[in-house]
């Protein structure tokens, strides 16, 4: 019983603990996760946010530097080889210009050059003679409107397997003519992706139409996410973005990581297969659900709270049952002097009335607080042999020891004798009163007689103690008569 009281309590403990926490972690994850696709667009839009500002910016660097008089000298210049001189060390210097860690940039450009009206490459920095007289119109669209149009621009020129970010301005001379132009381009190399995911808060790559050309992410992921882009289901998603149509937001099991992403075309990047991803790892993001590990620990503390109250009331209540047990199995066994000795708040009152029915089927007479005895019957007579009377009523009371005949023609009779008498009366008294008296055995009634007698005159001192069959208003009592 112990152990069904404590368990029933642990499972209860357990199973509301455990529902608590796969609901509220289920619930978390859920809206958690639901959050990270309604944000990852937004973030994919921010990035493209920040990449037109730092194009724009770019762009009006570039175009400070063109209207400088290092880049306007290198088309006043006599003869080819001046012309390309100038043109180097102005590249030089407009390098070493947007190199300086006061404008933003860690790294110096991947590329400047200076063009001639035609779109051909007069010099580049670093190397005087490396691209001179490349055509440049036809890989950076861009260039073709601010040679004709002026003013500055930025967007995307993928030049020798390299994808840079170009900002390009128009050279003017002294009149206001367009005479050359100023490219400076800078790659969009996993140090520019690190960079950028790490104001975003989120993982970035940049791709192309046929691969991933730099990332932030490690190389697995890196390597995973190849795969997934230009595979089927995200390979048609992939060139659609490349052609100006973002994704929807698209999960993607990298490796042993679920991660969400949206890809989309770089702006300003016409002409050019150039795009993004902005990706986020899911479990990640929704390990704020572990908040719900809380409930398990407070269900451990829980049970074993149970656990210990549990045990202290198990025992509380079953000690005593268990004693009860005991003494009333004490009692069937024939020990009739035997009762129930249990005060606990709980127990108390049901002890008290187990005794008391103990005390009626065996004949003993109970004491109330004056004194006087309760019989099986229900009546009560007094028992004391002190005196005649202690309180009994008048018309029962107790003869003085050695006073009453009735007292001295009950202990003359023999024992045997007097037991088969008693007997007799008293079913006969029960039979008269219409009583049923099949169900009292004589040796049982005997047994109960000489128990209840043995109590009575240990209680009072007396020598002996019979009783008499006494019927009262239709009651059968069995008086006691005490014996000096």
């Amino acid at each position: 019983m112990r152990l069904k009281l404590i368990a029933g309590n642990l499972v209860i403990v357990l199973l509301v603990g455990l529902g608590s926490y796969l609901v509220l972690r289920t619930q978390l994850r859920a809206e958690l996760s639901r959050q990270l696709e309604d944000r990852i667009g937004d973030d994919a839009e921010l990035f493209a946010r920040s990449w037109s500002a730092d194009g724009a910016r770019l762009a009006e660097g570039v175009a400070s530097r063109a209207s400088s008089n290092s880049v306007r000298n290198v088309f006043t210049a006599s003869g080819e080889a001046n012309r390309r001189r100038r043109a180097f060390e102005a590249a030089q210097d407009v390098s070493r210009w947007f190199h300086d860690p006061a404008r933003g940039r860690s790294e110096p450009p991947h590329i400047v050059a200076i063009v001639d009206e035609t779109g051909r490459v007069i010099a580049r920095d670093t190397d005087p003679n490396r691209m001179f007289g490349e055509p440049l119109v036809g890989q950076a669209p861009a260039l073709r409107q601010v040679l004709k149009r002026g003013g500055s621009r930025y967007g995307v020129w993928k030049h020798d397997d390299t994808l840079l970010q170009v900002g390009m301005a128009a050279v003017r001379n002294d009149q206001g003519g367009i005479v050359g132009a100023l490219v400076v381009g800078y790659d969009l190399s996993n140090g520019l992706a690190q960079r950028e995911a790490a104001l975003l808060g989120r993982e970035l790559l940049f791709v192309t139409s046929e691969d991933i050309y730099s990332t932030s992410t490690p190389v697995d992921v890196r390597d995973a996410l190849q795969q997934a882009l230009y595979s089927a289901p995200l390979d048609a998603g992939t060139t659609a973005a490349l052609e100006g149509k973002p994704t929807l937001p698209w999960s993607a099991k990298l490796g042993s990581d679920e991660y969400v992403g949206v890809t989309a075309a770089l702006p300003m990047a016409r002409g050019v297969d150039a795009g993004y991803v902005v990706l986020a790892d899911r479990g990640k993001h929704v390990a704020l659900a572990s908040v719900a590990n809380v409930i398990l620990w407070l269900t451990l503390l829980g049970v074993i709270g149970v656990a210990i109250y549990g045990f202290i009331v198990a025992n509380n209540i079953m000690d005593p049952i268990e004693r009860m047990e005991d003494d009333i199995l004490a009692v069937i066994n024939g020990r009739t002097d035997v009762r129930l000795e249990v005060e606990t708040a709980e127990l108390g009152g049901l002890s008290y009335r187990v005794n008391q029915l103990i005390n009626l089927f065996t004949g003993v007479a109970e004491e109330d607080e004056e004194g006087r005895a309760v019989t099986s019957s229900g009546g009560w007579e007094a028992v004391s042999a002190s005196g005649p009377d202690l309180g009994a009523r008048s018309s029962s009371a107790i003869p003085a020891p050695g006073d009453d005949a009735e007292a001295s023609e009950l202990a003359a009779i023999p024992e045997s004798e007097y037991y088969a008498r008693l007997f007799r009366d008293y079913v006969a008294a029960k039979d008269s009163v219409g009583e049923d008296v099949s169900n009292i055995p004589e040796a049982r009634f005997v047994e109960r007689i000489k128990a209840n007698a043995e109590h009575l005159a240990k209680k009072h001192g007396a020598k002996m103690v019979r009783f008499k069959v006494e019927t009262i208003g239709g009651q059968v009592n069995l008086k006691p008569v005490v014996i000096s």
